[in-house]
């Protein structure tokens, strides 16, 4: 956001105050100045000069010969303006002069005939994008005179960061940031020259109808007369330039300006366009409209709407429409000032995607008690471009959401332990007044309103009081103190151990990436997956209609990560820690613990390699926390996403702990055509209950190991754990371990069958294995599982 140094000074006096340290102080104790730009610099030697008389050029049609009066002599000036002719006063750059893009003027021959100057454009005094012709300045103005004393050419234009300015409305026009800089130096705020609307009491008033009034806050409105042959002054279409605004017409220069100067959007409405009044609606259905800037506007549902009684002629905060927009004919508007919801707007201007200057300040939440001063002020001005506005109507406001100051009481004490600083009392109160907040006193404590204008979203607590003594006194000028506080050591949390150290073999043994979802269930998303769930504990005030059970499991919300990342990844490996919430029925008591949930999802390996994939980490994981095996078993477990040939339940001398399953296909397929996908979830807190085991330790052996793999042909249908058991029955002093490899499914496999590849390492802590013990173990085990119906592949 651009801001006018010229603009601020109509307001507050800053004659004395540096302009570096101004901006400085500005940014320490409000909002971030990006850039500053000192206009008119460049512009020198520049007077008003007079055109005496015009001839056409002997050799170029498109050239003229001018005399033109100096105040100090007359020059023959050789212009190429369309409008230059006799009589008109215009801006004249003299030799040694410069303007625009061009440093340094001097004596030149343009198609052979001597030139002594430059008559100038408005965009060669960098005060308009406009060169069709002579910036032709209108009023008695005397020859030689200094441009600069007719025209604000020389000013000084900040560009404020608009992130630092979110949560602060009010600093969206020039009278805010008057406020904001007389607190800081201490200086009177000048007030705003209003119109006090006299003359109007007796007139009807225009109908205006509020229909959403959650949307609308407030709706005020005052029609005029005599709004026609009006002109734009140069120092307003020079503000509006230099802060980022095209001059356009009167009335339109003259909203934006209010915009500007208060942070208050306006529209003025062709009367004759609303003569039937003013309705404030939302769509219904899908609508299309055509706006100001010509474009046809496809309007979905839910769409705030200014309309007469038979149609849209704008949309609310956004932008008007076409079809009532001020003509050159115009002579009586009607004039809207009002405030809609913010979050609204926002939602508003996403959707139909045309985001613009007043929407951008709606959508911060405005203070809906300015919207009657903006009529008063814009009535002055629209008076001072013409005296013989009247009023063709009384004021309308239809105020539907009354918003009040906010009250807070607090102490000095208070307010001192926070700032660490002995900060006088009438300091602090001189400050909050010229913030305009209302202060009353009493011993140490301070009663305080409030302005509305900060109270929209950002002043509602004892701390944002405390913010804004220390930031306008200065941070700078609080002397830092060393801390004298108690230090205790942090309490020690075995269950926040026990999580840091899942998250860290996950992340980094497994390549695991930590998600974080919420608590409830999203059952629009269940719903798509076809995902069924059995919550019992519901949220009385839910974020959203979707959004109001809370979670029993955390796997639906880890399916909705995995819908993302598929699209990204060939391979995925997801990982949270978080609460989970049961209940025998929505009446009992709920009961609250925290889960482990894993899911691995890829379009490379199949559901049965995910699957033995999770059963390695939950065993690792039971390994390393604990020294314990988990014991896996037939899966008991009744949720729709669960594979019913591929899970196991997980549990621990006896006692449940949770899952691993594959996801079932009706579900994965809603995720992603190919990829595949398994979940591991487990009670945290039954595995963070069990007890350690004392782990043991055997001498290494100082002779090498021989690692043997072998695939065997077994019934697809067979669980895991009983493979496991059976070959867990086989007994040899030479076998030191064994762990599963792979599975594969598909063709060179008997129907019914897959192949499972283990790995089976052997070694002696006496000797090396001769070949003769390595083959007699080999021929043992595959003699051992061709028995129990387990062939060699």
């Amino acid at each position: 956001m651009k801001i006018s140094l010229n603009w601020i000074k109509d307001y507050v006096d800053l004659d004395g105050i540096d302009i570096k340290e101004l901006w400085y102080r500005f940014t320490m104790s409000a909002a971030e100045v990006e850039d500053v730009e000192y206009a008119g610099r460049d512009i020198q030697n520049v007077v008003v000069g007079k055109v005496l008389s015009v001839v056409p050029h002997p050799e170029s049609k498109k050239l003229k010969i001018t005399q033109v009066d100096s105040g100090d002599g007359i020059l023959q000036i050789v212009c190429g303006a369309p409008n230059v002719t006799e009589g008109i006063l215009v801006p004249l750059a003299k030799i040694g002069g410069s303007v625009k893009k061009l440093s340094k003027l001097g004596k030149v021959k343009l198609v052979g005939v001597e030139s002594f100057g430059m008559l100038c454009s408005a965009q060669e005094l960098g005060i308009s994008d406009d060169h069709s012709g002579l910036l032709i300045l209108e009023g008695d103005y005397t020859p030689g005179t200094d441009i600069k004393s007719i025209i604000d050419i020389d000013d000084v234009i900040i560009e404020i960061d608009n992130k630092s300015l979110t949560n602060r409305p009010d600093l969206w026009g020039h009278y805010g940031i008057a406020r904001e800089i007389a607190a800081i130096y201490g200086k009177e705020l000048k007030p705003m020259q209003l119109d006090s609307l006299e003359g109007s009491e007796n007139r009807s008033k225009v109908d205006i109808a509020v229909e959403d009034t959650e949307k609308c806050l407030r709706y005020s409105g005052i029609k005029l007369d005599g709004a026609a042959g009006l002109k734009t002054s140069i120092n307003m279409k020079v503000r509006l330039f230099y802060c980022g605004m095209r001059p356009i017409s009167p009335l339109v220069d003259l909203t934006n300006y209010l915009m500007l100067e208060m942070g208050q959007p306006m529209h003025a409405f062709d009367s004759r366009q609303v003569e039937s009044g003013i309705v404030v609606r939302s769509t219904r259905e899908p609508e299309i409209f055509r706006t100001l800037d010509g474009s046809e506007r496809n309007l979905p549902e839910d769409i705030l709407l200014i309309c007469n009684k038979e149609r849209p002629v704008a949309i609310a905060g956004i932008m008007g429409g076409e079809n009532s927009e001020v003509l050159e004919d115009t002579t009586s508007i009607l004039l809207e000032s009002a405030t809609f919801d913010g979050p609204s707007i926002r939602k508003g201007s996403t959707k139909i995607g045309l985001r613009t200057e007043a929407s951008a300040r709606y959508e911060k939440c405005l203070d809906p008690n300015i919207t009657v001063i903006a009529i008063q002020r814009f009535v002055k001005l629209l008076k001072d471009m013409n005296s013989g506005i009247t009023f063709a109507s009384a004021l309308s406001d239809v105020y539907c959401r009354k918003l009040e100051p906010v009250d807070i009481t607090i102490t000095k004490p208070y307010i001192d332990r926070y700032i660490g600083n002995n900060l006088p009392q009438e300091k602090m109160v001189e400050i909050l007044r010229s913030l305009e907040f209302k202060v009353e006193v009493e011993g140490d404590t301070f009663e305080i309103k409030v302005p509305t204008f900060r109270a929209t979203k950002d002043i509602t607590m004892k701390v944002d009081i405390i913010e804004e003594i220390t930031r306008i006194y200065g941070y700078d000028n609080i002397a830092p103190q060393t801390l004298n506080i108690e230090l205790k050591p942090l309490e020690y949390n075995e269950e926040r151990l026990t999580d840091h150290k899942i998250k860290e073999l996950l992340s980094e043994r497994f390549g695991a990436s930590e998600v974080m979802s919420y608590i409830w269930y999203d059952n629009a998303f269940n719903a798509r997956m076809g995902i069924e769930t059995n919550g019992q504990v519901k949220v009385m005030n839910p974020q959203a209609q979707d959004a109001n059970t809370l979670r029993e499991s955390m796997v639906p919300g880890m399916l909705g990560f995995a819908e993302k990342n598929e699209k990204v990844y060939d391979d995925f490996s997801l990982f949270e820690i978080g609460s989970v919430f049961s209940a025998a029925n929505p009446t009992e008591k709920c009961e609250q613990h925290k889960n482990l949930c894993v899911l691995l999802g890829s379009k490379i390996k199949s559901e049965d390699e995910l699957f033995y994939d999770l059963k390695g980490i939950m065993t690792f994981i039971a390994k390393t926390l604990k020294n314990v095996i988990p014991e896996f078993s037939a899966c008991s477990g009744e949720y729709n996403w669960i594979h019913p040939m591929k899970s196991v339940d997980i549990s621990f001398d006896g006692k449940l702990m949770g899952y691993i399953a594959a996801v079932h296909p009706s579900i994965r397929k809603n995720i992603g055509r190919k990829v595949n996908a398994a979940v591991l979830e487990i009670n945290r807190d039954v595995l963070h209950a069990i007890n350690t085991e004392v782990i043991k330790y055997r001498d290494l052996s100082k002779f090498p190991e021989v690692k043997l793999d072998y695939s065997f042909l077994v019934d697809s249908g067979i669980m895991f754990d009983k493979l496991l058991e059976d070959i867990r029955g086989f007994k040899s002093p030479l076998l030191n371990s064994f762990d599963f490899v792979t599975s594969y499914t598909g063709k060179g496999l008997p129907e019914g069958k897959k192949s499972m590849t283990f790995r089976f390492v052997i070694g002696s802590s006496e000797k090396t294995l001769a070949s003769d013990e390595i083959n007699g173990f080999a021929k043992s085990i595959i003699d051992y599982m061709g028995e129990l119906g387990y062939m060699l592949r």
